[in-house]
């Protein structure tokens, strides 16, 4: 599947992996790399998948959710353009950890197992690149055990941040989560997510959709939430 959406070289991203690499590292990636889309609603893969593939995001955002013998969807992440996903799989030959689902149009450059660890061996900065993207996230997964003790709105802005994502010709952040997947990833009751997003919608900071909330002011949601 052909892929026309915009490259993720030209969105001004430099923290995700792909903002990590040289353009000659960048350019090795895509000469190795399947591209591939993905329609807004689709299933990239289900956890406990056999498959090792990488996925680098070059457009649009990927949900990331592990799902409980109960069948409760926690969310864990949501990720944008420049960001790997499928990694662990990769390296370690194991099951897929969580479903991946697309949350808008999705753009992207698939690698096999095989593909990435050969190129990780041609371009060491490229396995660099890659071991800060694993520890990055051990230390976020660290910080949302922590935040789950904090104030309410503290916990609410906290998370809302740590989601939004802002491309680079977009001015307004978007956290594309419905209220039932922020209070799980929160860690509270749906109702009292609800009343934290009305203090925050009524002070003119945010502004909720159905599934969705909008970051009009960054710097006063931080301020009145304590971050």
């Amino acid at each position: 599947m052909t892929c026309s959406c915009r490259n993720y070289e030209t969105m001004g991203i430099d923290r995700s992996f792909s903002g990590m690499l040289t353009v000659a590292d960048r350019t090795a990636l895509r000469s190795a790399a399947t591209r591939v889309e993905y329609a807004p609603g689709s299933v990239i893969c289900h956890q406990g998948d056999p498959s090792r593939n990488v996925l680098v995001v070059s457009h649009g955002r990927v949900k990331v959710s592990r799902f409980t013998a109960t069948g409760e969807e926690n969310v864990l992440a949501v990720r944008g353009p420049g960001e790997i996903i499928g990694e662990l799989s990769a390296v370690d030959g194991g099951c897929r950890t969580a479903s991946l689902v697309a949350v808008d149009r999705v753009c992207g450059l698939v690698l096999t197992a095989q593909a990435l660890e050969k190129l990780c061996h041609a371009r060491p900065a490229v396995a660099w690149a890659l071991l800060r993207v694993v520890v990055s996230r051990h230390r976020a997964t660290s910080d949302q055990q922590d935040l789950r003790t904090g104030p309410s709105l503290y916990r609410v802005g906290a998370v809302l941040l740590n989601l939004a994502h802002r491309e680079a010709d977009d001015m307004i952040a978007t956290v594309p989560l419905s209220q039932r997947e922020l209070a799980g990833i929160v860690g509270m009751s749906r109702e009292t997510l609800v009343r934290c997003l009305k203090v925050l919608r009524e002070a003119g900071i945010i502004r909720t959709r159905r599934n969705g909330v909008q970051i009009l002011r960054e710097e006063e949601l931080r301020s009145m939430c304590g971050i």
